[in-house]
């Protein structure tokens, strides 16, 4: 990891050896990407994929495997019952479902290629990480820049095998673009070829990748336009700048005339719209009209170039804001940075997070001891002034610092900003050993093993919190892979097993691989689950993980269901979502007198102090030995009880009993469920003033679910007791039994 001088350049690693040890980096990351994965093993059966974005990604690139060329872009199984446009741009998942295409037809070949997609391409991102860091200092800090990114958990907790998100494309489509745009710094008059359309491909491609592309946007393409323009004052650069905005213009404007009205408008910033085309267009004519007055009318001092490109930038950004569309528009893109939602329970936190509720990983874990340089980004950037070009340092030093502020206000940009940041470390860690042994009277050699072992240092409390953990975990796996599991499940392996439980336990719905089919009916299930339950188990929901930048108004009623207190009001929110099926979880939040406390946690049986549930039956539960999401414990480990259960909303069959008014009436029967719990399903009620006593059952003696009834029901009163039948067709329908 030695910084070459000049005089020293003969030292400097060959193309040969850089090549292998780029080579060797990659296969690092994919090594180190898949320790955590063991759904992948031997012995495991089917690839389990990621519960969170991950599992939409799967769905949508899974629709184009099975219908491709064609793209899912309205979805009725989201934001059910009316469906919705997907938010998210098309071109990742295109790409997954065309690339899993040439591996065969089945869905257990699209699953494997989706599991190893994001590894792929960390390991592919090595070569622009090289490429930054040998611009900055050399192919030695090159090389170490790789070998960080590889290593590096804010990267590779992102990016493991199973988890087919986006942000490992976008991590890629980043590090390129940075790499390009130093490149054009390294003096190249007549920047075309790459700088032209290989730029072009790169805007288009993380415009039709990530709905957040508008921040690249400006960061790259304003870092950029500030250095050709105010720097280096060339309008070679800045008629190339022009033509390669205008070149993604013309790739991203057909898709977005041939797309669903996006989430939010045709000028929405939060998904792919007519506003990124009229930015690239903006961005177009301010780069043509700065290379016409630098070529007509060049100013030699750069003070009058920045006013000059100022005064441009801020007349056509006036006008763009004068327009309330877009100016609403771009300030709510602007104002997203900034926001926290309460359903983003980790990515949106601090990386530097003070809350009690921490984050599943340190920052120490993310990055190592480094993650205390990122504050002062800025000022090493500034100290090697004398060590790169001022162009360089420019650019490199805007995107490093912009990225980690966003990480240190947002976890989530953490794996954006693992490229860079590399690259910085590699770099700073190169001139310290350089200096350091140069005061010692050492060789290079000896300051490039300085570099390597104080790196490995700092580097150790993440390969410590993370990588040593799953290491042994997938070791154990291995040992293990083909004896029967008697520990717990994990987490993520529990609600994928549950979700296949739901899709057997209920009826198929239609329209899973055909948008203009309308399904029967959706699940009402908690939002942070919403896409695992609609990729595992099929079947619509009115509310997922996109939150209110899906539908605000579904949001709100599943949320309210959660947070009801009464059964009526429940079952009103149920019926209004055409949602018969109802998922519960275990979690540390279920407060004594909701309905979904007494649901999962008390079966809607009725108590000493608490009435029955009469309209809502256990069809099944799951899975055996699994536990709840870490998700809703986040100030301990989840519990060992049932981790999630299903419920259907029925009408209950109406059980009325004659007998003297104020006598209590009680109907008993026992449901055993498929993991082999048994409990006591009670209802209760009094006698009236007109001599009846009404009990709504909601189970009936025949075995139509997973979850049934071991012999009839058993009505007290007093000391008179009778068994009953409850038939199927009066639980549905609501009908009364009479017993006298």
């Amino acid at each position: 990891m030695t910084e070459p001088r000049r005089s020293e350049a003969r030292d400097a690693p060959g193309r040969g050896r850089i090549c292998l040890g780029l080579v060797a980096c990659a296969a690092a990351a994919l090594a180190v990407r898949a320790l955590s994965a063991p759904s992948i093993f031997p012995g495991e059966g089917r690839v389990r994929l990621g519960v969170y974005d991950a599992a939409y990604h799967a769905r949508r690139a899974f629709y184009g495997f099975a219908n491709f060329p064609a793209v899912l872009g309205f979805d009725p199984y989201i934001a059910w019952p009316d469906g919705s446009p997907v938010p998210w741009p098309p071109g990742y998942d295109f790409a997954l479902a065309g690339v899993a295409r040439l591996f065969g037809r089945s869905e257990e070949a699209f699953a494997s290629v989706a599991a190893w997609s994001s590894p792929v391409l960390a390991a592919l991102t090595v070569w622009p990480v090289h490429a930054i860091g040998a611009h900055l200092g050399g192919r030695g800090v090159g090389l170490g820049a790789a070998a960080l990114y590889a290593a590096l958990p804010a990267s590779s907790l992102a990016s493991r095998v199973g988890d087919p998100d986006h942000h490992a494309l976008v991590a890629l489509l980043a590090a390129a673009w940075l790499a390009s745009s130093l490149a054009e710094t390294r003096g190249i008059r007549s920047p075309r070829g790459f700088h032209g359309a290989g730029h072009a491909a790169l805007i288009a491609s993380m415009l039709l990748s990530w709905n957040g592309s508008l921040l690249y946007v400006g960061l790259g393409e304003g870092t950029r336009l500030f250095v050709a323009s105010v720097v280096a004052g060339s309008a070679d650069r800045l008629r190339a700048q022009a033509r390669s905005a205008l070149a993604a213009t013309l790739v991203v404007a057909p898709v977005v005339a041939v797309s669903a009205v996006p989430f939010g408008g045709w000028l929405s910033s939060l998904s792919l719209s007519w506003l990124h085309v009229l930015v690239l267009g903006a961005l177009a004519l301010l780069a043509s009209l700065l290379a016409t007055l630098e070529a007509r009318r060049p100013e030699t001092r750069a003070l009058q170039r920045g006013l000059r490109t100022a005064a441009l930038a801020g007349l056509l950004g006036f006008g763009c804001l004068a327009a309330p569309p877009l100016r609403d528009a771009l300030l709510r893109g602007v104002g997203f940075l900034g926001e926290t939602d309460v359903w983003a329970v980790v990515e949106q936190r601090p990386l530097f997070d003070p809350s009690p509720t921490s984050l599943p990983h340190s920052p120490t874990e993310r990055f190592g001891w480094f993650v205390f340089l990122l504050p002062l980004t800025p000022l090493l950037v500034s100290a090697r002034l004398r060590g790169a070009p001022a162009q360089s340092l420019v650019v490199f030093g805007v995107w490093s610092s912009v990225l980690a502020l966003l990480a240190l206000q947002q976890v989530r940009f953490a794996n954006d900003l693992a490229a860079p940041a590399s690259a910085l470390f590699a770099w700073t860690l190169a001139g310290a050993a350089n200096t350091a042994t140069a005061r010692l009277g050492g060789r290079g050699f000896a300051g490039g093993a300085l570099a390597v072992a104080a790196g490995a240092v700092l580097l150790w409390p993440a390969v410590d919190g993370v990588h040593r953990p799953a290491l042994r975990t997938a070791r154990v796996h291995w040992a293990r892979r083909d004896a029967p599991r008697t520990v717990a499940l994990p987490p993520t392996e529990s609600l994928w097993r549950f979700s296949e439980i739901v899709r057997a336990a209920t009826p198929e719905t239609s329209g899973f691989l055909d948008a203009d089919l309308r399904p029967e009916y959706g699940l009402l299930v908690d939002p942070s689950i919403g896409h695992a339950l609609l990729w595992g188990a099929r079947r619509p929901v009115a509310a997922n993980n996109f939150g209110p930048y899906l539908e605000g108004a579904k949001l709100g009623m599943v949320r309210a269901f959660f947070e009801a207190r009464s059964e009526e009001e429940g079952v009103e929110i149920a019926r209004r979502l055409s949602t018969p099926f109802v998922v519960t979880a275990d979690r540390a939040d279920l407060a004594p007198g909701r309905l979904v406390h007494r649901l999962h946690r008390l079966d809607g049986s009725a108590g000493e102090t608490r009435g029955h549930l009469g309209r809502f039956r256990l069809v099944t539960e799951g899975p055996r030995g699994g536990r709840s999401l870490a998700l809703f414990f986040p100030r301990g480990r989840p519990r060992d009880g049932v981790p999630y259960k299903l419920f259907e909303v029925v009408e209950g069959a109406l059980l009325e009993v004659g007998g003297a008014p104020g006598d209590r009436i009680a109907a008993q029967v026992e449901v055993a469920t498929p993991i082999g719990r048994r409990f006591q399903f009670r209802a209760e009620a009094a006698v009236g003033e007109n001599g009846v006593a009404g009990l709504r059952l909601p189970y009936a003696n025949e075995a139509h679910h997973p979850a049934r009834t071991l012999g009839p029901w058993r009505i007290e009163s007093g000391e008179r007791t009778w068994t009953l039948e409850v038939p199927e067709e009066a639980v549905r329908k609501g009908a009364t039994l009479r017993l006298r």
